[in-house]
C-alpha cells in the first residue's frame, strides 16, 4: 500500500471541549476506513490562542485523558504566545509539517467516515491539485455554501454590514458569490475562496506559498490563501468529500467581531481590488510528465497508413491536411468544387460535385486505414432555412451515417468525427465548466443533429467493431478564421473603441494548431478508440482579457469602456441584438484534464502565439 504522512493543525480560542472532542473522535473513525487502502503516518497539532494559563491547563489535561481514544493520531498541544490569529496560529505547524498532506480543521468540523479516503483518492489521482475544498453541510443536514467566488467590496458590505433588505435588492450578486449556479453534485474548479472550515492541503504548495498571510487576524485569510494557491496549483471542490459544520457566523453579533472583519475586509480588498467584479481566477497550467511525444508514427513493416479528410477546403481541414503528411500519413482529401492547393507524393485531393447522404464512397475508402470527418452543416447565426433541424440531420447525420457505415464495410480502423461543444450546451457556471462525461444538453438545431450522429456512430462501432473517436471542441480560432472572431480582430486593429472593457465571463477557446494537433493523436493513440474528448487552450480567458491579448498580438492598444453586463443587455434589447450581446455576455468553460490524462496530450501552441499568428495572417491579406 502507498505510505503516506499526513499532518494537520486545528487552532483553538477558549474551546468548548465536548465539540472538539467529537471533531477528534470523527478524524479517528476516518482513518480507519482510510488505513484500508493506504499506509499512514498521521499527527495532528492543537494551537491554542486563548492566552489563558487556566484555559491551556484545562486544555492539556483534556487532551492526556482522550488520546487512548484516538490512537491513530500523534496529538500535540503547542501555547501560542498570545491571540496571534487564526492564520498565524495554523502558520505555527504549517512551517515544519513533513507530510505529503496538510489538514487545517475547524474545532466544529466533523468529518464524515469515508471524507478521508476520498479525499487520499482524488489528490493520490490528480498530482497537479494543491488544495481540495468538501461539500459542507449542518447538522440538520442542510447544505453550507461555503465555497465561493472571490469577493468584491460590494459583497463584503452586503454580507456583513448591509441591512436584510439591501441584502435581498442583490439576492442575485450574493447567490453568485456563493456559487448557487453551479451543481454541488459534481466537482467545481478553479474553487477561487475555499471554505476555511476544512482545506485539505498538498503540503509542499502550501508550503512554498508560506501558508496564511499573517497580516489577516481572522475573516478572508481563507480568501486570500486561495488566491495565493491558485498561482502555483489547482483548487477543487470535491462533492464526494463530506463534513459536517456546527458553524455559528459571529459577524453581526458585537461590534468587536464587526471591526474585526472589516479590518480583514479592508485588507483584502487593499491586496486584491475589485469593488462591484473580481478578475476571475485562471489555473496553472498542469505540469505533466509522460512519454516523449511522437512526431509520426512506427511503420516499420507496413506501408504508410492512409487517412481520408472530408471537409478538407474549410477552416479547420485545409490545417489538418497540412499537418497529416508531415505525422507520416498518406491523405487524401474530399472536397466540394476545385482543390485549395496542388496535391503533393503525400496528399491529393479528390474533388466532388456535391457530398450528401447518398454518396458512393466505396472507391475512394479502399484501402484507408481511417477517417478525419469535418464535413458538416455549420451553426449559423441568421438561419434561413424553413425547417433548419431537417438540413442539419440531412447533413451532420444522415451525410455522416453513410460515410461511417460505408467505411466500416471498408475495414476502416478508426473514424475521428469533429462535433461541437454545442452537444454538451450554451453556457457554464464560472468554475463548473462542462466535461466529457456531462450528459448531454444541446438547445438548438446544430447542437442536437451533432449529438444525434455522435449516438449514431456509438452504436455503429459496437455492431461493426470500427473505432469512432469523437472530438468536441469549443470556438476555433487561427488564421483564416471567420464570422465573429474575424470581424473582432478587425475593429481591434482599427481601434476603434468597444463597451466590452467590464466582462468577467470566462471562455474557453481552442487555437486551429492545437486542435489540429489533437486531431493528430487520436488518429494513432490507442486509448482513443471509442472515447469522447473535449478540447480547448487549457487557459480561459474572460472577453475583456480576450480583447486585451488580441490587440496586443496588433501591437496596438485594447480601447476598450468599461460598460457593466446589464447596461449591454440592456442595449442589446433596445438595438434588437440581444442573441449576440447574450453571447459576449455567457460564460461557456470546459473540463479537458480527461484528453491530458488520456492521451498524454497537452495543447502545444500557448494562446498569445496562436493570436499572434492568427493577427499576422490578417495583416497579411
Amino acid at each position: 500500500m502507498t505510505h503516506l504522512a499526513i499532518s494537520a493543525s486545528l487552532v483553538l480560542y477558549k474551546p468548548d471541549l465536548p465539540t472538539v472532542e467529537r471533531t477528534l473522535l470523527a478524524l479517528q473513525k476516518s482513518v480507519r476506513l482510510a488505513r484500508q487502502e493506504y499506509t499512514l503516518q498521521l499527527s495532528l497539532t492543537l494551537v491554542d490562542n486563548s492566552d489563558d494559563a487556566l484555559v491551556y491547563g484545562k486544555v492539556a489535561n483534556w487532551l492526556e485523558g482522550i488520546r487512548s481514544e484516538v490512537p491513530d493520531w500523534t496529538l500535540q498541544l503547542v501555547r501560542a504566545s498570545g491571540n496571534v490569529g487564526y492564520g498565524r496560529g495554523n502558520n505555527l505547524v504549517i512551517a515544519t509539517a513533513r507530510s505529503d498532506y496538510h489538514i487545517v480543521i475547524n474545532p466544529d468540523l466533523f468529518v464524515e467516515p469515508e471524507a478521508l479516503v476520498e479525499a487520499l483518492r482524488f489528490m493520490e489521482a490528480n498530482p497537479e491539485v494543491g488544495l481540495l475544498s468538501p461539500a459542507v453541510f449542518g447538522e440538520s443536514g442542510e447544505r453550507q455554501y461555503l465555497c465561493k467566488r472571490n469577493p468584491t467590496l460590494l459583497v463584503m458590505f452586503l454580507r456583513s454590514f448591509a441591512p436584510e433588505w439591501l441584502q435581498s435588492r442583490f439576492a442575485r450578486t450574493l447567490s453568485g458569490f456563493e456559487m448557487r449556479d453551479c451543481d454541488h453534485e459534481k466537482p467545481i474548479h478553479p474553487v477561487e475562496y475555499p471554505t476555511g472550515c476544512f482545506m485539505f492541503f498538498r503540503t509542499r504548495p502550501l508550503q512554498a506559498i508560506g501558508g496564511f498571510d499573517p497580516e489577516f487576524f481572522l475573516h478572508y485569510e481563507d480568501a486570500d490563501i486561495g488566491r495565493r494557491l491558485l498561482k502555483v496549483a489547482r483548487a477543487v471542490y470535491v462533492p464526494r468529500v463530506r463534513v459536517v459544520h456546527q458553524w455559528a457566523r459571529d459577524t453581526h453579533r458585537s461590534l468587536s467581531a464587526k471591526l474585526i472583519t472589516a479590518r480583514s475586509g479592508w485588507l483584502y480588498w487593499r491586496k486584491w481590488g475589485g469593488v462591484f467584479s473580481c478578475k476571475p481566477m485562471a489555473e496553472p497550467k498542469a505540469v505533466r510528465v509522460g512519454l516523449p511525444r511522437p512526431v509520426g508514427l512506427d511503420v516499420s513493416g507496413s506501408s504508410t497508413p492512409r487517412v481520408l479528410v472530408t471537409g478538407a477546403n474549410g477552416f479547420i481541414g485545409q490545417a489538418v491536411c497540412g499537418i497529416l503528411p508531415s505525422q507520416g500519413y498518406r491523405v487524401v482529401g474530399a472536397v466540394r468544387g476545385k482543390s485549395p492547393a496542388a496535391p503533393t507524393l503525400s496528399l491529393q485531393y479528390l474533388e466532388m460535385d456535391r457530398i450528401d447522404e447518398l454518396t458512393d464512397w466505396a472507391a475512394v475508402l479502399a484501402g484507408m486505414d481511417s477517417v478525419v470527418h469535418l464535413a458538416a452543416r455549420v451553426h449559423f447565426m441568421q438561419e434561413t432555412a424553413a425547417d433548419p433541424l431537417a438540413e442539419f440531420r440531412r447533413v451532420n447525420v444522415a451525410l455522416t451515417l453513410n460515410l461511417a457505415r460505408q467505411a466500416a464495410a471498408a475495414g476502416v480502423r478508426r473514424f475521428v468525427f469533429i462535433s461541437s461543444i454545442k452537444v454538451n450546451g450554451e453556457t457554464t457556471p464560472i468554475g463548473q465548466p462542462f466535461t466529457a462525461e456531462d450528459a448531454p444538453r444541446p438547445l438548438d438545431a446544430y447542437g442536437v443533429s451533432k449529438l444525434e450522429a455522435e449516438q449514431a456512430l456509438q452504436e455503429l462501432a459496437q455492431q461493426t467493431g470500427m473505432e469512432v473517436v469523437i472530438i468536441r471542441p469549443v470556438l476555433v480560432y487561427g488564421p483564416g478564421v471567420k464570422a465573429n472572431f474575424h470581424e473582432m480582430m478587425r475593429w481591434l486593429r482599427r481601434g476603434v473603441p468597444l463597451p466590452l472593457g467590464a466582462l468577467d465571463n470566462q471562455r474557453s477557446l481552442v487555437a486551429l494548431d492545437n486542435l489540429v494537433d489533437l486531431i493528430a493523436r487520436c488518429l494513432s493513440h490507442p486509448a482513443a478508440a471509442n472515447q469522447i474528448f473535449l478540447v480547448s487552450d487549457g487557459e480561459d480567458m474572460t472577453v475583456t482579457g480576450l480583447l486585451q491579448r488580441t490587440a496586443a498580438a496588433f501591437d496596438k492598444p485594447a480601447r476598450l469602456l468599461p460598460i457593466p453586463m446589464f447596461g449591454l443587455r440592456m442595449a442589446g434589447r433596445l438595438l434588437g441584438r440581444e442573441t449576440v450581446i447574450q453571447r459576449l455576455c455567457d460564460t461557456l468553460q470546459v473540463d479537458i484534464s480527461k484528453t491530458r490524462r488520456m492521451l498524454d496530450w497537452e495543447p502545444p501552441v500557448p494562446v498569445d502565439i496562436a493570436l499572434r499568428k492568427t493577427a499576422q495572417q490578417l495583416l497579411e491579406k
